[in-house]
């Protein structure tokens, strides 16, 4: 493949900040707009409040920033992010994969107007893996201690059942994504580097094997309140070090069979962490068979959500490679109506 995008660790740290999923629409940034609410101002507070308090060298988006039916919305946002002069990267997801016009991928439509801005990177990648599955490497001392997998995880499927119905489902990564991330990881691991994420926009299909192991059973989990979720009375032994919540009822919103790409993780051995967004009311954080695999904070209002579950996720990687994840919430209730809390 080409080159990775590079960051050299400048201390002993480096610090990745994650938002995900703020769908905001073309009326959400006009305020002449009759559809004009708050969503704006809670994104705008939230985001900055982030970056104030994480300090990021690197934000990377995991897909969602709006809709593909509100193509205005797609370049305000481009504006947005690169106005605090941080990098930021994309994998691109569901929602911006839909073309209701074309069927063709929206993306390739926005791409041009977002490679205009000053600190925004992605590369397209092999289009038979999809829209922009690309390396970021970070580097201590010039060599790759930690790489970011970005990976596009499309769109949806429609698959028969036993009597030939079709029904919709989130898509998974193909063959192609499998065998190139094994081809990059295990051409990572000759150079050393023993460390990396795997950013994308759906689950994969593991995080409903993790959500079974992982919490006790008959456990009402739309009950849990965030702070107990720290705690460890909701989780199975040995999950005790989870922390998060699903307030997303039933399965989880991935593809509906095993996709492989865990037992391709699991045979690199180089992945410790998984990090998608998609489910708005979920931020669990499991480790699973010794990978986390992780669900990002959801940033901003826009729909559906469930407030406390506003903020970033922070990939936090030290100078050998190894890495922290953790929330960062962010308190919006100034900004926040009554019906924000239904």
């Amino acid at each position: 493949g080409k080159n990775m995008f590079t960051f050299e660790m400048k201390e002993d740290s480096f610090t990745i900040l994650n938002i995900t999923d703020m769908q905001l629409n073309e009326c959400h940034y006009d305020p002449n707009d009759p559809e004009f609410d708050n969503s704006y101002a809670i994104m705008d507070h939230t985001i900055r409040t982030l970056i104030e308090r994480v300090k990021p060298e690197l934000i990377t988006i995991t897909g969602d920033l709006s809709m593909a039916d509100q193509p205005k919305a797609y370049p305000k946002f481009a504006d947005y992010m690169d106005q605090f002069g941080i990098p930021w990267c994309v994998v691109w997801g569901n929602h911006d994969q839909q073309d209701p016009e074309e069927r063709i991928a929206f993306v390739y439509k926005i791409l041009p107007y977002y490679r205009s801005k000053k600190h925004f990177f992605h590369e397209d990648g092999d289009p038979a893996l999809g829209n922009g599955n690309y390396l970021i490497g970070i580097t201590k001392d010039g060599k790759p201690v930690h790489t970011l997998f970005m990976i596009d995880s499309h769109n949806c499927v429609w698959l028969p059942d036993e009597q030939g119905v079709k029904h919709f489902y989130y898509d998974k990564l193909n063959e192609a994504q499998i065998e190139w991330y094994k081809e990059q990881a295990k051409m990572l691991k000759d150079q050393g580097c023993t460390h990396s994420s795997m950013l994308m926009h759906i689950p994969i299909h593991a995080y409903q094997d993790a959500y079974l192991a992982a919490f006790k059973p008959n456990i009402d989990t739309t009950a849990i309140s965030v702070e107990e979720s720290y705690g460890t009375e909701c989780w199975n032994p040995g999950y005790e070090n989870s922390f998060g919540v699903k307030y997303e009822e039933g399965d989880i919103a991935c593809y509906p069979y095993d996709d492989g790409v865990f037992a391709a993780i699991k045979e690199m051995g180089i992945t410790q962490n998984v990090l998608v967004g998609h489910v708005h009311l979920d931020n669990t954080v499991i480790c699973y068979e010794g990978v986390n695999l992780a669900f990002a904070l959801k940033t901003g209002k826009v729909h559906p959500w469930k407030y406390p579950l506003n903020g970033g996720t922070v990939i936090s990687i030290k100078s050998d490679g190894s890495s922290e994840l953790r929330h960062e919430y962010v308190d919006v209730t100034h900004l926040m109506t009554p019906e924000d809390y239904e």
